[in-house]
């Protein structure tokens, strides 16, 4: 077993979406009528449920820890011990920790074991074998403190417009699809995962299992790769324990079904697409889709996310948030944040436009408030919050905006709504905790 050790949150002294380019905000003092928070380790259960606490091949570790944004557990298995940054992606960890023990099943079966002897493909490694041997999978989540308060390296200049249809002409898509053609061995090189050597037969396998074909975790995607090299293996029922529904849970499975039924070029060139489509240029979009952190499938979530906010204004700002990300986690939080921001815009107020400067999205609303949205199990205010939120504060202290809201998924310390309070910043907290749209769909069924 691999022992736990704490972890910092990719976001840690970032606090409050920290300031990228603050050129031109007025000066705020740091506020200093809320006292300083020391959480230290916090206890798992206090934000978990007991189905995700713990189930038959997964545990997680009692003491989780906070750097006063976020929480981050510690998931521990047969197979290997992953932390995770807030409930979405112990979610995530937990589903991918379940489709390892189903395809231990599943290569353990006479079945399969006989379509190995029958099978052209071979050597093979059963999932068994991986068990037997499991990696070093725990990650400390990287803080990247220094980098969050600069200027993001990458400035996006055009605009992102609600153009419909694309205006290329028949010879110039033909052009287009055989220079990605060309490129695509060497730019596949580019890519930490080779998410686009991904099979039809391992993307149906993916489906069945009901996890993103294009996760960070090698552990799974090494044992994927070895059971769909096996031919006609479609008939094995899976059996999953159900999870309590996440925050964004809709949208992230409308995107996968998306991900799952189409070729990882094709779903390249289509988010391409969408984006020139949208006004932005080629050399922004590829910096978009070669940023090897930023998976496929979380680059389709932020691509169909803003392809449905029409109207809302700036949405390249959050294109540039995107080609600047450094970490899987650190690019999940923002896929998810974005989809978030989108139900934000249907359910809670019409967004006008999205603004610059802020790693996180902020958007100021139809009625003019700034508002934004914090993918966070729990907030303090600890020393690092404090030496950092003032930053958001004089971001946009000369903005006219009366009201100004963070939108809390989880909960908020009195400490840190005190003081947020003081930089001008109202809290809410405990948003779409429990949205019905998350409710937890049926598991996956064998055989499609």
């Amino acid at each position: 077993m691999i022992s736990a050790r704490p972890v910092s949150s990719p976001w840690s002294r970032v606090g409050l979406l920290i300031v990228v380019s603050a050129a031109g905000a007025l000066p705020v003092p740091p506020a200093r009528a809320a006292a300083v928070e020391s959480p230290g380790p916090l206890r798992a259960d206090r934000y978990l449920t007991a189905q995700q606490l713990s189930g038959p091949d997964w545990k997680v570790e009692p003491r989780a820890t906070t750097d006063g944004f976020g929480v981050t557990y510690t998931v521990a298995s047969r197979f290997g011990t992953w932390t995770a940054l807030g409930r979405t992606q112990l979610a995530l960890r937990i589903r991918e920790i379940q489709a390892l023990a189903q395809l231990e099943e599943v290569s353990k079966s006479d079945v399969f074991v006989e379509a190995v002897k029958t099978s052209a493909t071979a050597p093979l490694r059963l999932v068994q074998d991986v068990v037997d041997k499991p990696k070093e999978t725990l990650k400390g989540i990287p803080s990247g403190v220094g980098r969050w308060v600069k200027k993001t390296t990458f400035q996006v200049k055009e605009g992102y417009h609600d153009a419909r249809q694309v205006a290329a002409k028949d010879e110039e898509e033909a052009e287009e699809k055989a220079s990605v053609s060309e490129k695509g061995k060497e730019e596949g090189k580019k890519y930490a995962l080779n998410y686009l050597k991904i099979s039809s037969a391992e993307r149906n396998w993916y489906a069945k299992l009901g996890v993103d074909p294009y996760t960070d975790n090698e552990l799974l995607r090494e044992a994927v790769s070895s059971v769909a090299r096996v031919e006609g293996l479609t008939s094995f029922g899976m059996k999953f324990v159900g999870l309590p529904g996440i925050p964004g849970a809709r949208e992230m499975r409308k995107t996968m079904e998306i991900v799952w039924q189409t070729d990882p070029w094709e779903l390249r060139l289509a988010n391409r697409k969408k984006l020139l489509a949208a006004g932005l240029s080629e050399q922004t979009a590829r910096a978009f889709e070669d940023n090897t952190a930023l998976s496929l499938s979380l680059q389709t979530v932020i691509v169909e996310s803003l392809d449905q906010m029409a109207g809302v204004g700036g949405r390249e700002h959050l294109i540039a948030r995107a080609i600047d990300v450094e970490s899987y986690d650190e690019a999940r939080t923002l896929a998810s944040a974005v989809a978030l921001m989108l139900r934000f815009h249907r359910q809670e107020s019409p967004l006008r436009e999205f603004l610059a400067g802020a790693r996180l999205p902020v958007a100021r609303t139809a009625r003019g408030e700034l508002v934004a949205v914090v993918l966070a199990d729990a907030l303090f205010w600890t020393a690092g919050v404090a030496e950092a939120a003032p930053e958001l504060a004089a971001l946009y202290a000369g903005d006219p905006a009366k009201v100004r809201r963070l939108w809390v998924v989880g909960e908020a310390s009195p400490g840190f709504e005190s003081g947020a309070r003081e930089l001008g910043w109202e809290v809410r907290d405990r948003w779409q905790v429990s949205a019905p749209e998350d409710a937890v769909q049926a598991a996956p069924a064998a055989g499609r």
